[in-house]
């Protein structure tokens, strides 16, 4: 399509067991791309060969092999090696659909402006690439609010998939080689925070692979991780930008006391959810609820936290983290029978809900420590994430 040139980079670490998956996925193209770059990042298993017995019967694969750097500084190699217009990230345990790369050139042909980054929805695979989830959307982004979105909950799941225009990156010099989680979001965050927009594509095209060696198997390392890029920018430059979106003061409110309770600034938190007036007919009732049932927790007046939760469940009976919250608080309560009733219901609406199965498993063996119970901090995404661990 109009000659545009669009470059594969796969950064490979100890890939064997999928590298050929992913490669395959991309040879299967309606649509061929220019160049396939995958960069050995120091492995010592069999995946440096595994590619070289593909390269042999296609040219357009290039091998290119380092000391171990981590996924930034491959990825980086990657790039800066690559010659076309267009990169497209794809990791090496990922897979995604023959139809993504045509799906793409459609897109840049029919918004026809200066694109940053395009995405599509996902779906999550298994080790036999069995899909395990239902979709996983997103949707488009825009500089400030595109910017405070991501920081709220960052609907690009994975940079696998992604394609990125390459003279942005190079705006952008790459990815952050410091951050060695998450890096993705950072390179996100920064390209909205330079007015460029993130496109999206309402189909799932891109298939990610989970399993017990993914980088971020785990929930708190991706939160933590999160935070070291919102500490980049400030607690004031956030709040700022967030004050800035041509949404409602109550909306804008609210999102500024996730902030608060993710920097621990509960008595700030607290001040300006108590002068903050959401109606129960509004569509930020549950989440205003929600926030103080959090700020109870916290000052372990746990009645109250339970009565911000019923409120939620009166109005939304799926709500799973109020399930867990409140399960967890009958468990301590003493209330065994309820405590189960609420979180098999959370379970049974977020099956891998990992709050959810760790309390189950307290209650189970009649756990008496009341301060191993997990309580769900953040609300849910409709479909979450599958992690290892937690």
């Amino acid at each position: 399509m109009d000659n545009i040139k669009i470059s594969v980079v796969i950064p490979a670490f100890n890939a064997e067991l999928y590298i050929e998956k992913a490669i395959q996925s991309i040879l299967r193209q309606t649509e061929q791309v220019y160049e396939i770059i995958i960069i050995d990042d120091g492995s010592v298993d069999q995946t440096c060969k595994i590619v070289q017995k593909i390269q042999k019967d296609e040219p357009k694969i290039v091998l290119l092999t380092q000391q171990n750097a981590g996924a930034s500084a491959a990825r980086n190699s990657g790039i800066h090696e690559a010659t076309g217009d267009w990169i497209l990230l794809l990791d090496a345990d990922d897979e995604c659909s023959e139809e993504l790369v045509e799906t793409y050139l459609t897109k840049i042909k029919e918004v026809r402006e200066d694109i940053s980054v395009i995405y599509t929805a996902y779906y999550q695979i298994d080790d036999n690439s069995k899909v395990i989830s239902t979709q996983l959307s997103g949707k488009r982004l825009n500089s400030t609010e595109g910017f405070c979105d991501i920081l709220i909950r960052n609907p690009i799941i994975s940079p696998s998939g992604v394609l990125v225009n390459k003279k942005h990156l190079n705006d952008m010099h790459g990815f952050n080689t410091q951050i060695k989680y998450v890096e993705d979001v950072d390179l996100w965050v920064r390209l909205l925070d330079s007015n460029y927009s993130i496109e999206y594509i309402d189909r799932p095209l891109s298939y990610i692979r989970r399993h017990a060696n993914n980088t971020t198997s785990s929930m708190s390392t991706s939160h933590n991780a999160e935070k070291q890029i919102m500490d980049q920018y400030g607690l004031d430059y956030i709040k700022e930008k967030l004050y800035k979106r041509s949404y409602t003061m109550e909306k804008n409110s609210l999102d500024f006391a996730l902030f608060l309770i993710r920097y621990k600034q509960w008595k700030q938190c607290e001040e300006l959810l108590e002068n903050t007036q959401i109606l129960e007919d509004s569509p930020q009732y549950n989440s205003y609820c929600f926030l103080k049932s959090i700020i109870n927790i916290e000052d372990k007046r746990f009645d109250e936290a339970l009565d911000e939760c019923e409120k939620i469940l009166v109005a939304d009976v799926t709500h799973g983290a109020a399930l867990n919250n409140s399960g967890v608080i009958y468990a301590m309560n003493g209330n065994k029978e309820q405590a189960i009733i609420n979180l098999e219901q959370a379970m049974l609406l977020f099956p891998g809900y990992l709050d959810v199965k760790h309390n189950m498993t307290l209650i189970e063996n009649s756990e008496t420590d009341k301060s191993l119970f997990r309580f769900t901090l953040r609300e849910l995404r409709p479909v979450l994430l599958s992690y290892s661990t937690d």
